[in-house]
Parts: C-alpha cells; structure tokens; sequence
C-alpha cells in the first residue's frame, strides 16, 4: 500500500474540498448510448473456420487470449449454436463414445460467407466499464478506499501485463498466426501503460490529499488564537 493512505475523517474532510461543482463542459460528449456488444456468433464462426468442434471445445477456445478482449458466458454460448444452425451458419451431428453423447458444430459455406462479411464490417468503438473508476469517482465520500482501489487494481494489471508478456513470447516461439500475436502485444502494451499512469495518478492524489490535509489542520489550529 502506498506511504501514508488516508484513513482520518480530518482526510475526509479535506477531500470533500475537492469536489467541484457540476457545469456543462464545452463541446459535451454524450455518452448515453454504449456502443453496441460483437455478436458472440462472429468469433463462434471464426473459431469454426479453422476446425470443427463441440461446444465444450469453443468454451475452451474463448479462454484463449481471446477472453482478455472479448468474455462471454458458458451460458451463452449454446443458445449462439442454436440460433447459427437454425440460420444455416452452422450443422451440427451427434457423435457417440460409449454411453456418452456429444454434438460436433462445423461452418457451411453460407456460414463463411457471413464470417467474411462481418469480419470486414467497422468494429465499434472501445466502451469500458470499469467499476473501480466509477468507485474512485465517488471516493470523496470515503478517500481511504481511492488509493486501496487504485493500489488492487495496480497489482491485478501487473499480473495480467505479465501473463500477457508470456503469452507474447510463447506466440514468437510457436510462429503464431501474427495478426493474433500483434492483437495480444497490443493489449499488453495498454495494460503496461495503464499500470504507469495509475503509480503516477495515486501518488499524485496521494500527495494532494495529505496536503489539504495538512492545510485543513492548520486552519482549525489558528481559528482560537484569531477568536483572541
């Protein structure tokens, strides 16, 4: 934790100093509309225009690097199969081993055709929804948990930049598909980024809250000797 983490209610007052007003700010950006989710069916087909596979293997596959940019539930994943082979996107067998029964999805060609499609359609904008900004906003109300937010979520992206650097380099061993390995050296590059400016933010913020505390103390120190 960093030196010097606000627990006091004399930080808690000094902190609220910093709220400010609510105006309208020049050329406001609306962000009312979130931009609309990719369709869990586009990576489905791509990930069945490489091979066939059962629904268990595509739960598996989207635990590949591919989950650190796009997560789905196991939940929604079979009403998508459903839903692709009652367009004709997908056909699906059933295979039995044993006592044990298993369905097999593979793409047809009207699948690949809409794969091809939608693969060149614009992607839509990066919308994030990060609940430690949105707690971080409202910390004048308890600043001690800013910094702990800020601190847990520090350490949760040096991990996650250090698996990524590992995954990084396994793609360079294995001569991975380079439009893969560029996409995951793209997320490690903004989660390391992301690391640097939050040390920097929290200090920063660290640094202007004992400040104001400190000022606050002085002020409550001098109000008796001027009442004099």
């Amino acid at each position: 934790m960093y030196e010097g983490s606000i627990r006091s209610s004399r930080g808690a007052a000094a902190v609220t100093r910093l709220r400010l007003a609510h105006r309208t700010l020049p050329e406001e950006k609306s962000f009312a509309q979130t931009p609309p989710r990719m369709d869990i069916k586009f990576p489905i087909l791509g990930f069945l225009m490489e091979a066939e596979a059962t629904g268990y293997d595509l739960r598996r596959r989207f635990l590949d690097p591919i989950g650190f940019f796009y997560r789905v539930s196991d939940g929604s994943i079979y009403p998508a199969l459903k839903r692709l082979a009652r367009e004709g996107l997908v056909t699906v067998r059933t295979e039995r081993h044993g006592r044990r029964t298993r369905k097999v999805y593979a793409i047809t060609g009207r699948g690949r055709e809409r794969f091809v499609r939608m693969i060149r359609e614009p992607a839509a904008p990066v919308f994030v929804f990060d609940e430690m900004q949105v707690k971080v906003y409202f910390a004048d109300h308890d600043p001690a948990s800013a910094l702990d937010h800020l601190e847990h979520t520090i350490r949760d992206d040096s991990e996650h930049a250090a698996w990524l650097k590992k995954v990084v380099a396994r793609m360079r061993r294995e001569r991975t598909s380079p439009f893969r390995r560029v996409v995951v050296e793209l997320g490690q590059a903004v989660v390391e980024a992301k690391v640097r400016v939050l040390k920097k933010l929290a200090e920063e913020l660290q640094n202007e809250v004992r400040s104001l505390t400190r000022g606050h103390s002085r002020s409550r120190a001098v109000r008796p000797a001027a009442a004099r």
